[in-house]
This record gives structure tokens, sequence and C-alpha cells, in this order.
């Protein structure tokens, strides 16, 4: 017996660590899960807010076209002064541009105009060693004819955008399409120094909304070109109230492998002991595969679209850092571990406990045992009695009613039955008050279970109105229906206020059956039911009883 409880005590403690485990794994996915769907919102978040500061710096380039439009080409003091509130409202746009389309035959023409404002103007072009030449002669140029803010952007003024594959690709899709272009990320020299940005392209024409490509080739007269840095847009966005710490990066889908960055932005963590939360800013570098390795959690990193115009796709790939998982992760995995275990501990200690005591409580149980036989005898007592009359109920009745029709058909001898029902019932009730309904059955219930002489007949109450009687070997059914008739009526129960027969007063209908074999108790309870309903239908306070003889023949009678 203590090995069993010993192997009982040690399978639950495995149960446990065995539940604990899946628990744990369970919670943990979870969480995983959750993390993983807070990462993406708050990239999202983030992707959302860069794209409207993106496309308010597009509305810019949109409003400077309006006005070539509608004003035709300013000369450069007219330009500069159109682009300088553009400029100082966006500092992330590095240059404003205008770009003409210029044909071979037009282009001393163009460089002589030029020389009136800035002297030494040419069109040029970039070799494959990086230095700038006079452009070779091609059928068309588009160089760059002013440009805003000069300070800073002196080496792209005269720049040929036919020369360049990737800009002149850019160009020829703005003028076929008439609608803003964006060029591939491109390495742009600016004060001496080469960064990374968007050259953004949007025709002006002659007439105004050509419909056909070749229309629009015809009538063609430039460019509006912006230069954007992306990465300084997206550090500006009024969304970029606190940096999280994941990496970004921007990559365009659509450009060659060697210019699909757009920008890469790395948290780098603050120095400054301002508080003990940690606070991060952006650097913009390129993300390692050695920092990926050691500081970022590369299994949540998430890829979400952010921009599909100009014929580009940009998309942000975006990897949080161990420490953004720190700081979302909860303990609540742990805490279901841990609760588990020590329910499983707990249940186990308790376990041992009761072994312990268990042969005590045995012998107890084994002496309380002939004490709860003879409460459940008790109670199976009172579950056969009518509570509110204390006589017999539905189910004495029925089992009274079904051992005496087997005793009868065993010993062949006679047995009746009487169904006794309160005539005019709901309104008595309805006109009685509640004690005195209650005090009216009881004195009723008493009477009708006096008239029976012997011990084996039974009274019981079957439901709120009617009243049953079994009578095993009795041969005058009639003469006890009359009896209980009399005794109802000897009680003198009234209600005074009543309009209509204000006495209580009880139908019966009573069956004597001499032969049994072939009925049934629910047989013989539906025929004595039949006989009460026949004395019903004659009015109040009647009785009628049947008499069932041998081979069948039956006797009524009424009254």
């Amino acid at each position: 017996m203590k090995r069993q409880r010993l192997t009982f005590i040690g399978l639950l403690l495995f149960a446990g660590l065995l539940l604990s485990i899946v628990m744990l794994l369970f919670f943990s996915h979870l969480e995983t899960r959750r993390i993983q769907q807070e990462f993406e919102s708050d990239v999202t978040e983030a992707s959302h807010a860069f794209i409207q500061a993106m496309n308010s710096h597009f509305e810019a380039l949109y409003t400077l076209q309006l006005n070539l439009d509608t004003n035709g080409i300013p000369d450069a003091q007219g330009f500069a002064a159109l682009t300088d509130k553009i400029l100082a409202r966006f500092p992330a746009i590095t240059a404003l541009e205008w770009i003409p389309e210029v044909d071979q035959a037009d282009r001393a023409r163009l460089e002589q105009r030029a020389n009136e404002w800035l002297p030494g103007y040419v069109i040029t072009e970039q070799v494959a060693s990086g230095e700038r030449v006079a452009a070779s002669e091609r059928a068309v140029y588009y160089p760059v004819y002013y440009v805003e803010p000069v300070t800073g952007n002196e080496a792209v003024i005269g720049y040929d955008m036919g020369s360049h594959s990737l800009r002149f690709e850019a160009v020829q899709r703005a003028r076929d399409t008439g609608q803003l272009q964006l060029t591939v990320p491109l390495q742009l020299q600016r004060n001496d120094v080469t960064a990374q940005g968007i050259l953004s392209l949007l025709p002006v024409y002659e007439f105004p909304e050509p419909m056909s490509e070749a229309e629009r080739q015809d009538s063609l007269l430039g460019f509006v070109a912006g230069v954007f840095n992306p990465a300084q847009i997206f550090l500006s966005s009024p969304g970029l109230t606190q940096v999280k710490p994941f990496a970004l990066t921007l990559i365009d889908t659509l450009a060659p492998q060697s210019n699909k960055w757009v920008f890469s932005l790395v948290p780098v963590l603050d120095t400054r002991p301002v508080s003990q939360q940690r606070h991060y800013h952006y650097s913009q570098k390129m993300l390692t595969q050695e920092a990926i390795s050691r500081e970022y959690a590369p299994d949540y990193r998430y890829v979400h679209q952010v921009l599909s115009k100009g014929g580009r796709r940009w998309v942000i790939e975006a990897t949080p850092m161990q420490d953004y998982i720190r700081q979302h992760q909860s303990s609540t995995p742990w805490w279901v571990f841990w609760g588990v275990n020590a329910f499983f501990a707990v249940a186990a200690l308790v376990s041992f406990f009761v072994f312990q005591r268990g042969q005590q409580y045995l012998d107890t149980l084994n002496q309380q045992h002939d004490r709860l036989l003879a409460v459940n005898e008790k109670l199976e007592r009172m579950s056969l009695i009518d509570p509110l009359t204390g006589i017999a109920n539905q189910r004495a009745f029925e089992e009274s009613l079904d051992k005496a029709v087997r005793v009868a058909r065993r010993e062949q001898s006679p047995l009746v039955v009487v169904l006794i029902q309160i005539d005019d019932y709901a309104h008595f009730v309805s006109q009685c008050p509640q004690d005195m309904y209650e005090s009216s059955l009881r004195m009723l219930a008493n009477e009708l279970g006096r008239t029976l002489k012997r011990p084996a007949d039974m009274m019981a109450r079957l439901d709120d109105d009617r009243f049953a009687a079994v009578l095993p070997n009795t041969n005058n059914g009639e003469v006890v229906a009359r009896h209980l008739r009399t005794a109802a009526e000897r009680l003198n129960l009234a209600n005074t206020e009543m309009s209509a027969n204000p006495y209580l007063t009880v139908s019966v209908g009573a069956i004597t059956v001499f032969d049994i074999k072939g009925i049934t108790a629910e047989t013989l309870f539906h025929q004595t039911e039949a006989l009460l309903y026949q004395a019903q239908q004659e009015g109040f306070n009647k009785v009628s009883a049947e008499v069932r003889q041998q081979q069948a023949s039956t006797e009524k009678a009424l009254s």
C-alpha cells in the first residue's frame, strides 16, 4: 500500500512537471506572437509617418510645377524666389532644379544665355574617372539650368541628366507618362561630399495636359527636379517622437542590386544619463552581420511596403534589437510554469498527508456507514411524503399501485383504486388566502386518510387538487368512494366570499377489479381517471364507480 502511494505521488509530480513544460512552451509561443505583432505595429506606424512626410515633400514639387505651368519659365532670380520658401519649409530637399530639354542645335544658344548670369556655364557629363567634362554631341540634352540653393550644389550646374543611364531612364519615364518619377538611390555630390539621395522629376509641357505619349514628347519644355534625402525625411517625420530599438533599412526592390539601399538607420544608445530608462537615437550606417548576431533578434525581422510610386517600390526591412524584445517581454510564461509546478507540488504534499491519515478516516467511514444507511432510509421515506399534507406523494402512490397490482394478480384477489379531485379548485384557490388554502388541504388530506381503515390501504396526494387511494383485497370500491365524498362534506370547508359553491366538495372515481389478469397499473389508473371524468361531467360532488367482474363483465354506478 505504501509503495502504491509513493508511486502515485511520483506520477503526480512527473505529470505536473510535464504539464508545466507544455504550458511554458505554449505561453512562450503566445508571448513571441504578441511581441511580433507589437513590433510590426511599431514599424507600420513609423512607416506611415515616413510616407506622409514623403508625400508632403512631393507636394512641394507639385507646387513648383504648377507655378511654372501657370506663369512660364522664370529667370534665375525668379526661380530663386519661387524656391526659397519651399527650401525653408522642407530642409530635407537638398536641391530644387530646372532641367530644360535642349536639342543639339540649341545647345550653344542655351550655354550663351546661361553665361549672362553664370559665367563659365557649360553642359557637362561625367567620365569614368569621375571628372566632369563638356558633354559629347547627342541629339538631346537635359542639363541642370537652375539649381537652388546654389551653395553646395555648384557641381551639378550644367550636368546633363541624359548622360547617366539611371537618371536618363527616370527622365524618359517622366516625359512619357506626365507623372512624378523617381530615380533609384544615387550617390549625389553636395559641398564636395557624396551622399545618398533620390532625384524626383516632374515634367513641364508647352501645352497643358497632352494626351498621348507622342504629344508629351513633342510639347516637353523640361523638368522640375527635387533632390530628396529620404533618411533626413524619415528622421524629421512628425510621427517619430521616440526612437525605439530596432534597425531600419529602406530598400528599392526594383533597383539594380548595387543601388537597392536607399538608407539604413541603426539605433545607438544615448550615453547621457538623463534617466534610468534607456534612450536611443538613429545613426545612418549599414547594419552588419556581426551586429545582427550580437545585438539583434533576426527571427523577428519584418518587411513592410511603404511606397509604390514613380516607377519605384520601396519597402522597409526592420530588425529589432535584443533590448526591444526584453522591453516587451513579460514574465507570464514563467509565472505559469512555476505556478503549475507549485500546484502539483502542493497536490502531492496534500496527497501524502491524505494517504497518511487515510487509514484513520477509513475506520471512521466504516462506523459512519451504518448511520448513513439509516439516514438514507429516512430520506427515502421522506421522498415518498407530500411536504404540505404529510401523506404519501405521487411517487409513493405509483409504487404502491404497482405492488398492489402484482399481489392481486398473484393471489387473484380484488383491488380498488379511487381518484378524488377537488371541485372548482382554481376558483377556490383564487378566492382563498394562502394560509387558508394550505390549511384546508391539510384538513382534507387528514380526513380522507382517516376514512381508510386498514393498514394496507393508502391515501396519496398526486398534485394540487387530486388525491388517490389504493385498497388491496377490497371488493366494495363504490362504498369507499361514497365514504370519501362524505368525509369531504363533513369537514364543511367553505369560503363565504365565493359567489358560487362556497363549500369545498370533491368528485370521486372508483374502480373495483376482481380479475386483474392482462391489466397493468398504468391501465388501471387511466380507467379510474376516466371514471373521475364521468363524475365531473355530472356536476360537483358526484361519484362514478365501476366493478370489473370476471369474464370482463362490468357494473357501473353514478350518483
